[in-house]
This record gives C-alpha cells, sequence and structure tokens, in this order.
C-alpha cells in the first residue's frame, strides 16, 4: 500500500510571496508543496498530480479561466491568491474560486488550507 501525501501547487509570479506561502504549509502540513511560475502551471500539471492549486490572481478574465480550467481538469481544487485590493474582483468574475489574501494571516491560511486538506478523500 502506498501512502500518498497531499500534493499543493503554489503558481505564482513573486517568488518570496510564493517561498512564504510553502513555508506556512509546510510548517503546518505533512503535504507535499511546490512552486511554479503562473505561466509554468501547465507543465507542472503535467508532471504531478496536485490536491489543490493555489494560484495567482490575474485579473485577466480569459488567463484566470485558462488557468482554472486546466486544474480542475487534473481534478485539483483552486484557490485564488490576491492582494486584499482585488478581492472584491475576484469574488465578483469568479464567486466560484475561494481565495487567500496576501499579505498573509498565517493563523487564516493554516486553518483555510486545513479545511480543504479534510475534504480530500484519502485513497
Amino acid at each position: 500500500m502506498v501512502d500518498r501525501r497531499p500534493a499543493i501547487l503554489i503558481a505564482e509570479d513573486q517568488i518570496f510571496i510564493a517561498l512564504e506561502a510553502e513555508r506556512i504549509l509546510s510548517e503546518a502540513f505533512d503535504c507535499s508543496v511546490e512552486i511554479c511560475r503562473r505561466d509554468g502551471l501547465a507543465n507542472a500539471l503535467v508532471d504531478k498530480l496536485f490536491d489543490i492549486v493555489i494560484l495567482e490572481f490575474s485579473g485577466i478574465p480569459q488567463e484566470d479561466l485558462h488557468y482554472i480550467f486546466l486544474a480542475r481538469q487534473t481534478g485539483a481544487e483552486v484557490v485564488f491568491l490576491t492582494a486584499g485590493n482585488d478581492s472584491a474582483d475576484v469574488a465578483r468574475a469568479h464567486p466560484n474560486v475561494p481565495l487567500i489574501e496576501k499579505p498573509f494571516n498565517e493563523f487564516q491560511v493554516r486553518a483555510f488550507v486545513g479545511d480543504l486538506l479534510n475534504r480530500i478523500p484519502q485513497p
């Protein structure tokens, strides 16, 4: 029997933000966390299955929809990573995509991702 840890992909162009998110998640959960640039999402999804994809919100509707589609096609839960001042735009454009605001509130990120991980069916 193979023990598979949950896998999270952070698709974020700002490396320091991605690294901070990776640190928070790696310290809080027994999971695999990987980082890629937003435009590298398609390639990252070919190489590995992820349970959660945390995707930087661009505000460009066609681009955001394309990346949401790619991630969901693999069965991943998609979460937007967005600046607080973009929250209303995200909610209006993508009401069915949850979001994590940056700068991070570490406690809220842990609680939110923990809830998502608890909903993922275990093999």
